[in-house]
């Protein structure tokens, strides 16, 4: 198993920031992937959408589903995708007004002697896009509580 993670402090209410996150269409932004047929259910939990991508020249297509939710606390995210299956958890700390969210990504590929090097290059893959992820999150939520 191999984890990634990350975490950044938006200045605004645990409840603002929870609010945005459950809304996948806009809290799941990636540069390269694009979401379709975002199904938002009532309490985030079932919440789905269509990804698609573009790796090394190949249309890659897959999902990601709130498998579980806390309200104001944490989500934890399934993505699938052919060959990548990562498990995502956001934990949502409030904190003197502000919240912290911090994101863990769990890759497990099952493959004999080189699926901890698959794994490992997975977590490199997608750091940049968690940063970016966790920054447009802080910016949003920023915005939306300052204006």
């Amino acid at each position: 198993m191999a984890t990634l993670t990350r975490s950044s402090t938006v200045d605004a209410p645990v409840e603002e920031v929870f609010a945005y996150a459950l809304d996948i269409g806009k809290f799941w932004v990636w540069d390269g992937v694009a979401l379709t047929a975002v199904d938002v259910k009532p309490g985030g939990t079932g919440t789905t959408a269509r990804m698609y991508t573009h790796f090394l020249g190949f249309h890659m297509e897959g999902t990601v589903e709130y498998t579980e939710v806390q309200p104001d606390r944490s989500i934890t995210a399934q993505v699938r995708f052919f060959g990548e299956n990562p498990t995502w958890r956001f934990s949502f700390v409030p904190e003197d007004g502000s919240t912290t969210v911090i994101a863990t990504g769990e890759w497990h590929v099952g493959v004999p002697v080189v699926g901890d090097a698959l794994e490992g290059m997975m977590v490199k893959e997608h750091e940049a896009g968690l940063e970016a992820m966790l920054g447009h999150l802080k910016q949003q939520v920023e915005t939306k509580v300052n204006a």
